[in-house]
């Protein structure tokens, strides 16, 4: 293979993997932009909505570390397969669910995709590509999030007034389903002889255990945490706050500008990761330390905005402050590791952290605003940002190109 050929089937095998990240992304976001539907469907309140937001995290987190290690030995095309038909029959059995509880179990086994899908993505980035290239294609996948975010705001106020919020669910499983086949044709990990590859030259010397013994990784996934603690905890309810406060409780107008919202972050997280690509591997840290502080300011003002003159710069303003974090942390990851071998787990290690924050954010806030109003859910969300820029400091990589040794 030609190395044209190699950077032509490096970018096809990432974006495929990326329409698997939003495959799974929309799996998990789907309950906000019809949490008011499903509020009332079930007769619940936003504590209980929360936990349905995050419970789909539990399954993230017992799978993040097997997945690392099941893809060294069935391979990252076939976890990525496991990983996406676990969320069809996720969504299938959420389509049927007329109780809360069966909902529930439905939202695990949805999980337990996201868990591994935040794994092998990154993995094969780190694969194709090496160190000093990984800005763009991880700013690609650092906007999964987003365009997930994006695409089911946008849709689904239409989709849930024609076909209840049983209609987001069917879509979400229609997506799974065509990025399967996508997965099972094109993705592969690259061919022998690629020096980025992350295996180990002599598979009797690598130990799983071996990967766990980097406190860098510990620290990435503490900021990673942090991270997915405030931008769910704002995700789950930013709509149903705009909606009671500027659009007297209706939920369409509201997803709209929401969606508006993650549409310019997409763009942003890309150039954002192309911009990495142009900073040395040590300083990149300091990108998300200055991200989380700034992102400080917006999360304390998000739920105590009443002014209408003020929603379109927040809409603006917020992409930038959001979409700098997941980029870096994603970018920063691999080289956590002491060596490329053990990528994959420093990868199941952030997943865990990310899944804790997904976890909690939302029944939090949801606590906050339940028993002490809007304004004060606010305060949990700008502390913790707070703790993250604080944590990004001491994050440390290490250069794993032959001739480098030590850590950058």
């Amino acid at each position: 293979m030609s190395k044209k050929q190699k950077a032509a089937t490096a970018w096809v095998v990432v974006i495929i993997a990326f329409l698997g990240g939003c495959a799974l992304a929309n799996v998990q976001n789907k309950v906000p932009p019809c949490i008011d539907v499903i509020m009332a469907y079930f007769n619940i309140g936003p504590t209980d909505a929360g936990w349905l937001t995050s419970v789909f995290t539990i399954m993230g987190m017992v799978t993040a570390i097997p997945a690392s290690w099941l893809m060294r030995k069935l391979g990252a095309k076939w976890i990525g397969v496991i990983s996406l038909g676990c969320a069809a029959v996720g969504s299938l059995i959420g389509v049927f669910s007329t109780t809360l509880t069966l909902l529930m179990i439905s939202r695990v086994i949805e999980g337990v995709g996201v868990g591994i899908i935040a794994v092998v993505g990154p993995s094969l980035i780190s694969m194709w590509f090496p160190p000093e290239k990984r800005g763009l294609p991880m700013g690609l996948w650092g906007s999964w999030m987003m365009v997930s975010q994006t695409l089911l705001f946008f849709l689904a106020g239409s989709v849930t007034l024609s076909f209840g919020w049983q209609g987001v669910w069917w879509f979400t499983f229609a997506f799974c389903v065509v990025v399967l086949v996508l997965y099972t044709w094109k993705v592969d990990v690259p061919p022998e002889g690629t020096p980025n590859y992350s295996e180990a030259e002599d598979e009797s010397s690598y130990s799983f255990s071996q990967g766990f013994k980097s406190p860098s990784t510990w620290i990435l996934t503490l900021a990673g945490l942090i991270f997915t603690f405030c931008c769910f905890g704002f995700a789950t309810y930013i709509s149903l706050y705009w909606a009671e406060v500027f659009f007297d409780g209706d939920m369409n107008p509201s997803n709209w500008w929401v969606s508006v919202m993650y549409a310019l972050e997409i763009p942003i997280v890309i150039l954002i990761g192309w911009m990495l690509n142009h900073v040395r591997l040590g300083r990149r840290r300091y990108v998300g330390v200055i991200g989380f502080a700034l992102y400080t300011f917006i999360l304390f003002f998000c739920f105590r905005m009443d002014n209408p003159a003020m929603l379109l710069p927040f809409i603006i303003i917020y992409p930038f402050l959001e979409g700098s974090i997941p980029t870096v942390y994603w970018t920063l990851c691999p080289s956590t590791a002491r060596k490329p071998e053990y990528a994959g787990v420093a990868l199941g290690v952030l997943n865990i952290g990310l899944n804790i924050g997904t976890l909690l954010g939302p029944p939090v806030t949801g606590f906050f605003i339940e028993n002490y109003g809007w304004a004060a859910a606010t305060i949990p969300l700008a502390v913790a940002s707070v703790l993250g820029a604080i944590t990004f400091i001491f994050v440390k990589t290490y250069d794993h190109r032959p001739e480098k040794g030590t850590a950058a």
